[in-house]
């Protein structure tokens, strides 16, 4: 009993890490509504499941039917291949505005993880690749063969790999302090949960002498999404790990008449040094040959241009357009974001405005707030004077 009561601790204190982290993302997603973070919230959600079956299993009596446990240890592991496969839909809908190719191959491979795990043999041996035993001192032990231990690990690169890709990526381009910050605890976090995780969970099952303590590993991957799970609620809604670009934010009212534009990008380059006028006016002809050709009243959300995207957003009172290098939900929830804030202050100064732009000049705190993943180390932001001309 007393080993028993030893392997009980890395369940218990996973299961209590994923409570806690899951009212927490629970809170975060009903104040940001950021719908990535359902992903998350499942993620966790499957780890929680999967933590309660290995905490029972630890428990189960020795005369339990040997079938029954084996599913039961099977069932355990389908939850956290599953679990995975959430992380990756996660890390796809953060970086693209849909499930891509490595998700759908990440998929493909957790299906062939799944049927070696239930149905499949070890093509040497011929034996079942998952077997289970009952030790006096330890209670059921999962026993894998090589052949799917190697099945599993590939699937375990292939996510992390993708993870830590991303991850890389968002690095590179962060410039403000506290970006970096936030990402080096990402990859502590996921490094902890992938390298620590999966190397101690090989060792237990390798090393006779240490598969007693089967569950141990559970530790290191609980604690180091634990870790994420933290640096992602300080900022859900900014994501600051995200690989994306922007170049321009331009607000305009509904009558076409630029308000206010921001400059994410060098503002050398040529196409967005434009006259902000210029733009608004091309701007609302389009939208509107758009409505007319289509025969709807609704503004579009995304126009697709050859090598960079416009993603609008419109409120009561104005419409607001963001240029950038892809469409992804980062940027989409960030532009909604700041719709929202900048209707909620500037709302009745729009409806009575007289075209004095010193109005809008604090709208500059709604931009380093609502798309400081973004924002270079050197932002510029215009106010429009007179309609035409750039403070």
């Amino acid at each position: 009993m007393d080993m028993q009561i030893v392997q009980a601790i890395p369940s218990i204190l996973a299961i209590i890490l994923c409570i806690v982290i899951l009212v927490l993302l629970s809170l975060n997603y009903f104040l940001n509504r950021f719908g990535p973070t359902i992903l998350f919230i499942l993620f966790f959600l499957g780890i929680l499941l999967w933590s309660g079956t290995k905490l029972t299993s630890i428990f189960l009596p020795e005369t339990m039917n040997t079938t029954f446990v084996l599913y039961w240890k099977m069932g355990s592991l389908s939850l956290l291949i599953l679990s995975l496969l959430a992380i990756t839909y996660f890390r796809d809908l953060l970086t693209n505005d849909s499930i891509g190719l490595s998700s759908i191959f990440v998929t493909f491979l957790a299906g062939i993880t799944l049927s070696a795990l239930w149905l499949g043999k070890d093509p040497i041996s011929g034996r079942d690749l998952v077997t289970v035993a009952h030790e006096t001192n330890a209670g059921w032990n999962t026993n894998y063969e090589y052949f799917f231990l190697g099945i599993l690990l590939v699937y375990l690169l292939v996510v992390y790999v993708y993870m830590f890709i991303m991850l890389i990526k968002g690095l590179r381009k962060a410039v403000i302090k506290k970006q970096r910050k936030q990402i080096v605890l990402i990859i502590t976090g996921m490094a902890i949960a992938s390298i620590g995780g999966t190397a101690v969970n090989f060792a237990l099952n390798s090393i006779d002498a240490l598969q007693s303590f089967g569950d141990f590993d559970l530790i290191f991957v609980v604690i180091g999404f634990a870790i994420v799970a933290f640096a992602y609620i300080r900022s859900p809604i900014q994501i600051y790990f995200a690989p994306v670009t922007a170049y321009r934010l331009l607000v305009m009212n509904n009558d076409g008449l630029p308000l206010l534009t921001h400059d994410f990008s060098d503002p050398s380059e040529k196409a967005l040094t434009m006259d902000s006028t210029l733009i608004s006016g091309a701007l609302s002809g389009i939208i509107n040959l758009l409505k007319e050709t289509l025969s709807s009243e609704h503004t579009p959300t995304i126009i697709h241009l050859e090598n960079r995207v416009l993603l609008l957003e419109k409120s009561e009172s104005a419409l607001y357009a963001l240029i950038a290098d892809k469409n992804v939900n980062a940027l989409r929830s960030a532009l909604k974001d700041f719709a929202k804030e900048f209707e909620k202050d500037y709302k009745y100064v729009i409806k009575d405005w007289q075209g004095l732009t010193e109005v809008f000049h604090k709208a500059y705190t709604l931009i380093t707030e609502d798309f400081a993943f973004i924002i270079s180390s050197n932002p510029t932001t215009h106010i429009i004077q007179d309609n035409d001309e750039e403070a």
